[in-house]
Order: C-alpha cells, then structure tokens, then sequence
C-alpha cells in the first residue's frame, strides 16, 4: 500500500476499504474529464464562515448571452454523487441554459464530500451559500426575495434540507424547490429497496450511505427528509419532484410527497417514465456520459435524452410560476 492515496484508514470493513481505496482515482479521473472541457462558468472560490468550498455561478443573460443588468432571481444547484462524488461543473451546460432561457443566475454549489466531511459538512454548506448570498445580495446582484433551490439525487436531499433551514431559520424566504430523483431515506439500507439493472451495484450505494452518516444520525430529516414531519415541513417552499421510475429511490420520492402535502406544502408530482436515476446529469454532459461502461449503457432506456428535455421543460415551466411570476 505504499504510496497510495488512503482515505479514512481507520475504516478497515473489507467492502468499505475497497471503494475507499478507488474513491481518489474516480475522482481524478471525473476532474480531468471536465477540464477537458470549455466551461461556461468554472468554478470559483467561496468564502463561508471558517471554511472555504467553490461554486460555478452563472450570471444571468438575456437569449444571446448578453448580461442582464440589475438585481435577478437565483437558483441554487446542488450536485449528485452520493455526497461522495461529483462536480457543479458537470451540468455546466444543463445550468447556463437556465440561465440564458429564464434570464436568472444560477450557481451550482461544490459542497464539502465525505467521507472527510461527512454530515453535516454538505447540509451546512448548502444552505450557508444560499444565506451568505441572500446576507450579500446587491454584491450578487441578486434579489433576496426571489430565489431557489435544485438537486439530483443526494444533491436533492441538500435542495430540501436547505428549504426547511430557511423555514427554521426564520430569516430568508425560498420561492421552490426542485428534486430530481431525489435520496430521502437513509434509514433503509440498499438492499432493503427495490433494485433495477440500471441502477448502481448495491454495494456502491451501500457505501454512500454508510460512510456519510452513522447509524445514530441517518434517523435525522436532514440525512433522511422522509423522517421530517410538520416542525421541519410546514411552511416549506413549493417543491416540484421528479421519481425516475426506473430507480431504487422512487418510492421514497413519492412517499416524501405525501409528507409535504400532509403539511400544507404545494407539491407537483411527475414520474419520469423508464428512466434511470442519474438520466439528467448524463443527459446534461456527454462527454462524460460516453465514457460509461457500454453495459451500463444498455440498461439506460435510448430515450433518457428527451425524458430530460421534458424534466427542464418542468423546471423552468415550474420556476416561471414560483420564482420569475
């Protein structure tokens, strides 16, 4: 083991120690895909309160890429990887098209990953961009009445515990928030859910689970929002949730509906028919995308493309009443 890059060595479960050891070089490996690339917004550094993360902001333009003056709206973007991987940097492309089609910024959080910061590093940097921003907002150019919140998967679970932090905080008002394929029960491990060959190996997600929170903390709503109830949930901001139907995690995005609505949250409901969790963001890069596995490839429905078109379509038509209306 010489030389090797090992993360958490006191973790010594055969199973968990394996993809530890891997954890550095998929990282690598998905950075110098998106250097690569020309990014419309890199990333740039953030200053919080004894720490420091990055974020992509894209500025707001009108349809040719023209900056729009004066304070606009803002959408927060959390992204997916089950808080152990990824990159805002992925869904570049996804983030400057909102911007440009809904003439507001939008900024793709790099939040803290675990498991060197495991909960509740991402929950705080989360929601602590959207209230330094809305603490700093003619810096910003943005306007703090108007802003919102977006994730995927465990970035979707950042997305709603930034909701019910603004709820609790009492200071700053969120107008939406977006979960696509969203990861909201940490209590049942993998195996205990529905699995479909599209969806990663269980023992992968076991791993998110296990090495983000312990066992005492994923009864939390905020590592497990479907254990939120009305102190967390009244008062939440209109969520728009879009289950993959395809994906372990469905039923716990429907079940978490509920939960919002039983709380007096408006809620819009929309399964994503045959698609497999992750379909936006590969959608989104396909530079990345091409270089999965041609068997993983082929449990992915050939029309993941346009379900994603259709799932933007939602959002924006969504932010269009909640957030610009």
């Amino acid at each position: 083991m010489a030389g090797r890059n090992r993360l958490c060595p006191e973790i010594t479960d055969p199973q968990l120690r394996g993809f530890l050891d891997m954890l550095p070089a998929l990282r690598a490996y998905n950075a110098e895909l998106l250097r690569a690339q020309k990014l419309s917004a890199p990333a740039e550094e953030f200053a919080l309160p004894g720490r420091r993360i990055t974020v992509c902001f894209h500025r707001a333009k009108d349809a040719e890429g023209r900056l729009l003056p004066g304070k606009r709206p803002v959408l927060f973007e959390y992204h997916g990887g089950g808080f152990m991987l990824g990159d805002a940097e992925k869904t570049d492309a996804w983030c400057e098209r909102i911007a440009r089609e809904l003439g507001i910024h939008v900024v793709g959080v790099n939040y803290r990953l675990a498991p060197e910061f495991p909960f509740p590093a991402a929950v705080r940097d989360a929601y602590g961009v959207v209230r330094r921003m809305w603490q700093r907002a003619d810096e910003y150019g943005i306007d703090p009445d108007r802003m919102a919140v977006m994730g995927y998967s465990a970035g979707a679970t950042l997305a709603t515990t930034a909701a019910m932090q603004a709820v609790l905080g009492g200071e700053l008002r969120l107008r939406a928030q977006i979960l696509h394929y969203p990861y909201l029960d940490a209590v049942h491990l993998p195996a205990e859910k529905p699995h479909f060959d599209c969806d990663m190996a269980p023992e992968i997600m076991t791993a998110f689970t296990l090495l983000y929170s312990a066992a005492e903390e994923r009864t939390h709503p905020y590592v497990s929002p479907v254990l939120a109830g009305p102190a967390e949930l009244t008062g939440c901001a209109p969520a728009l949730i879009l289950p993959a139907e395809r994906d372990a995690l469905k039923d716990e995005g429907l079940l978490y509906a509920q939960h919002l609505r039983d709380c007096g949250v408006e809620v819009q409901l929309q399964v994503m028919a045959r698609m497999h969790h992750g379909y936006i963001e590969d959608a989104a890069n396909p530079a990345v995308y091409e270089t999965t596995d041609e068997a993983v490839k082929a449990t992915h429905d050939p029309a993941f493309r346009q379900q994603a078109e259709q799932a933007l379509a939602l959002t924006e038509a969504f932010l269009k009443t909640h957030l610009l209306a």
